[in-house]
């Protein structure tokens, strides 16, 4: 056994050792913390209500069920990407999200050899606002929602189909994304 020195000098060396590793594990966080790194929850701030009402939206169209297909979506969306309460009654309610459908149109994009439209752009125009029902304030609006996709025909009589309803449930999915990720942003 090899002996480098008095015993003092060894167990002076070791609280040394120990000091310095104990510094460093203490030093870590705070020039972690100083350049800059935190805890995304630590940034946010306190949300202004807990409990969300969100109402049918209104249908300004001609277009059959288009705001139910809306706002299933919208309703799904919150319940994945929030933990905010989604009630179904407004006494329960510390916000409410009301919203309409403005407009819907398609429009012919190319044609078949018959002379037939075959492939459709569907445009769907919305409207949203998020009041807080106990100040009345609101939280959250926007009157310019537009989402488009295309949408095809076969015109062929024995084989007719039509992608308008698969369209509108991706339009439908990507307004709702929309619409929760603004939302929850602003918070």
């Amino acid at each position: 056994m090899r002996d480098f020195g008095p015993r003092w000098f060894r167990a002076a060396q070791s609280v040394t050792r120990g000091f310095l590793g104990l510094g460093l594990l203490l030093a870590l966080p705070l020039a972690a913390g100083a350049c800059g790194y935190r805890i995304a929850a630590h940034n946010r701030v306190e949300r202004p209500f807990h409990t969300l009402l969100i109402q049918p939206l209104e249908n300004e169209t001609t277009s059959y069920e288009i705001e139910q297909i809306l706002t299933k979506s919208l309703v799904g969306e919150f319940v994945k990407r929030t933990d905010y309460s989604i009630v179904e009654d407004r006494s329960r309610a510390d916000a409410v999200l009301e919203g309409r459908v403005t407009r819907m149109t398609a429009s012919p994009v190319t044609f078949a050899r018959s002379a037939f439209a075959s492939t459709f752009l569907v445009t769907v125009y919305a409207a949203v606002e998020l009041k807080d029902l106990k100040t009345g304030e609101v939280l959250f609006a926007n009157n310019q929602y537009v989402f488009r996709e295309q949408y095809i025909v076969n015109v062929d009589v024995e084989n007719f189909f039509s992608e308008l309803n698969p369209a509108l449930q991706r339009i439908a999915d990507d307004f709702a994304a929309s619409v929760v990720a603004s939302i929850v942003e602003g918070f």
